[in-house]
């Protein structure tokens, strides 16, 4: 029985380590020839034949010294390195053993009611804590709003700042003489260099001083009957009625400063002027207060 075996085991190698070491005696070599050739520990070379895997390192270095040995005897290195690979995980399979299954007491375990009681009590308890903090912030505000005093003070007026004062503004425009009724006139230079207008001025119609004159002045016999105008600024009487006024500047500054005047002392009669201002119209001495000669006075039309 034991001879049979024997035969069978020689002609059909069980192992890896078993076909290794019949190919390297039946080429005559000591394992230490096999150790020098592939440089493979000698140990490890025992332990592959014997197949005491036990004494092999890690998986993929124990293939690789299978793979090498194979190869120097001439054999299929990648198919014993292969085999080699599926006998140590059929052994390993084979040696696994797994831990008995203990089963859990039973009476440690919370049975299915309880675990729901558990999970109604915790919803309670939350539901509660958020009643109970929405109760607080709403109590919070009613308190809140009983402690604001209500503000029944009347809003004070916006205090509105005073109007600036302003002073008179000088008048703009052109300067003309108006016939208030049919009057003689003569619009001229002071040093009598150009006239610009010796006539008699229709009711109802004006003379417009040319912009171009320097200085001039005007002359006539009956002061009551036009008005000297800038724009559409009246001026205060030329002269007294009938009286002769012979160089009444038509300056635009005299006049300016005539109506500036006049605006303030109608504004504030105590600091008016005593009514003379520089370069005020000129009456020659001895005709301001006489009724205009025959020659001067000439007859209306």
């Amino acid at each position: 029985m034991s001879e049979g075996a024997d035969d069978d085991r020689g002609l059909f190698p069980r192992s890896v380590g078993e076909q290794l070491a019949a190919e390297r005696a039946r080429q005559q070599l000591e394992l230490s020839d096999v150790a020098a050739r592939t440089r493979i520990p000698l140990r490890h070379l025992e332990a592959i034949e014997s197949g005491d895997r036990a004494s092999l390192p890690a998986l993929p270095y124990s293939a690789g010294f299978v793979k090498s040995y194979a190869m120097m005897l001439g054999l299929d290195g990648q198919a014993l390195s292969r085999a080699f690979r599926d006998e140590v995980g059929d052994a390993q399979r084979a040696h696994f053993e797994p831990e008995a299954y203990e089963p859990v007491d039973p009476t440690r375990v919370p049975s299915r009611l309880l675990a729901m009681i558990a999970l109604g009590v915790a919803l309670l308890l939350g539901m509660a804590y958020l009643l109970l903090r929405f109760e607080g912030d709403s109590s919070d505000l009613a308190k809140l709003a009983a402690d604001t005093v209500q503000d029944n003070r009347p809003i004070p007026a916006r205090r509105v700042a005073p109007p600036v004062p302003t002073g008179p503004v000088a008048p703009t425009g052109p300067i003309s003489v108006a016939a208030i009724e049919d009057v003689w006139i003569k619009v001229s230079e002071r040093d009598g260099s150009n006239t610009y207008f010796m006539d008699v001025l229709v009711a109802g119609q004006s003379f417009t001083v040319p912009d171009g004159a320097v200085d001039p002045v005007l002359r006539t016999g009956r002061p009551q009957s036009l008005k000297v105008m800038i724009g559409t600024t009246e001026l205060p009487p030329v002269g007294r009625p009938d009286q002769l006024v012979r160089y009444y500047s038509l300056k635009r500054g005299t006049l300016v400063a005539i109506v500036m005047e006049a605006a303030a002392a109608a504004t504030d009669p105590a600091n008016a002027a005593d009514g003379n201002v520089a370069d005020a119209p000129e009456v020659l001495p001895g005709l301001s207060a006489d009724p205009a000669p025959d020659s001067d006075r000439r007859p209306q039309p």
